[in-house]
């Protein structure tokens, strides 16, 4: 059954476990409702002193997830956007995949996790340690939980628009797909020179504005496209909804079934095993 009221679950488990005993206890994690959880940052990120001790983040785990524990499931990495001075769990709730998910709204075959991280108080994605630690929290994820590596989508919306054109950019080769929508590319009204913009590699992107957004320039998002799809080798989508803005574009978008059986056409390449001398 779809949930129908706000649902939320500390998760306390999910931040404790480890290893073997995690895998044995996935079946006993709740499904289709949002999970409450908190990465650890380490110590040092990338050979610098960490800047902040936590991340919060919120798990949602498809019908069916734990009951094989050898079935490895697909992973949205969701980013949301902008607007509250703390971004706690029912500000992230109240937008985008996370919203579609809480009011049932997602289309009936969806095997994704969805890991909604929370940025830090007046960050954007793309400010200060922030990469990083998005970084090393997708690696304990996939760790973690029963994640296919070579399918793992990144998105966001507004604010995490653009933020996944910066986290696309400093890590290419981790996704298998992205889609930005209402906030594409790297927040400049003209996208930059070849070099930057396919920083990203070959990585397929769809991007998705409202031609009546008054809030991210319909204009730039097209610039952006039209310079990715020239200048990068790599698969563009670009879609402009006609009759809506920037609020209605990812209100629509994430629910559509298109979005994700196009996510699910793509996966990273395996990983060559390295021969010995």
């Amino acid at each position: 059954m779809k949930p129908t009221i706000f649902t939320i679950v500390t998760l306390s488990l999910l931040v404790t476990a480890c290893g073997s005993s995690e895998q044995a206890a996935a079946s006993l994690h709740p499904t289709g409702v949002h999970l409450q959880a908190v990465y650890e940052i380490p110590k040092t990120l990338e050979g610098q002193p960490s800047l902040h001790e936590q991340m919060a983040y919120l798990v949602w785990f498809p019908e069916g997830y734990g009951q094989d524990p050898d079935k490895k499931w697909p992973l949205i990495y969701f980013l949301h956007g902008s607007g509250a001075a703390e971004y706690d769990s029912t500000f992230v709730m109240s937008f985008g995949l996370p919203e579609v998910l809480l009011v049932g709204d997602e289309p009936e075959d969806f095997p994704f996790v969805v890991i909604s991280p929370q940025a830090f108080s007046s960050i954007a994605w793309w400010e200060g340690q922030t990469p990083q630690v998005l970084n090393a929290l997708l690696a304990d994820v996939i760790e973690r939980y029963q994640i296919d590596d070579r399918r793992v989508y990144l998105t966001g919306l507004s604010m995490g628009g653009y933020g996944s054109w910066f986290q696309a950019r400093d890590y290419p080769d981790t996704f298998a797909a992205m889609i930005s929508i209402s906030g594409s590319g790297f927040r400049t009204s003209l996208p930059p020179g070849p070099e930057e913009l396919c920083a990203m590699g070959n990585l397929p992107v769809w991007i998705i504005h409202g031609q009546l957004d008054q809030i991210s320039a319909p204009s730039a998002a097209e610039y952006y496209a039209q310079g990715y799809e020239r200048f990068c080798d790599a698969e563009l989508v670009f879609t402009l909804y006609p009759d809506v803005g920037h609020l209605g574009a990812y209100q629509r978008a994430y629910r559509d079934p298109a979005l994700y059986a196009w996510l699910l056409g793509h996966e990273l390449a395996p990983v060559e095993p390295s021969l010995s001398e």
